[in-house]
């Protein structure tokens, strides 16, 4: 899961708390709060802020740091590529589960991936936002 759908995940698991809610509790500008989850790139460069978010989430800060890789982009550039080449992949998930395969198609929000049995086999559909780690 990126760093961006982690901190709207976090919000909504802390009540659906605004960015101005989390601003004034960390004293982080509401704008960075809101960049954070609208970016698609690498963010969080910042490790204080980090550490006040993970405080206001209570969370470990390595929850928060280590997503800054894990960004959208990173993983559609992935998604990409390996459609086109058709190579092998494996996605782990949040909940722990991993699925490999091919992957069959890709959007915003979803990756449809033919499981290793074959073809007669029905894709399994991933949420983007759940995904934790692939390749």
């Amino acid at each position: 899961m990126s760093l961006s759908d982690y901190v709207k995940l976090m919000r909504a698991v802390k009540g659906g708390v605004t960015p101005w809610e989390i601003a004034e509790a960390t004293g982080i500008p509401s704008k960075e709060v809101h960049l954070l989850e609208v970016k698609h790139r690498r963010m969080g460069e910042d490790d204080a802020m980090l550490e006040k978010l993970a405080g206001y989430f209570e969370v470990p800060v390595d929850d928060l740091a280590r997503r800054r890789d894990q960004f959208r982009k990173r993983l559609t550039s992935f998604a990409v590529e390996r459609q086109r080449t058709q190579e092998h992949v494996t996605f782990e998930l949040e909940t722990g589960e991993s699925f490999s395969g091919v992957i069959v198609w890709f959007a915003r929000e979803a990756i449809a991936v033919q499981p290793d049995g074959g073809p007669e086999d029905v894709p399994v559909v991933l949420q983007r936002a759940m995904i934790a780690d692939w390749r």
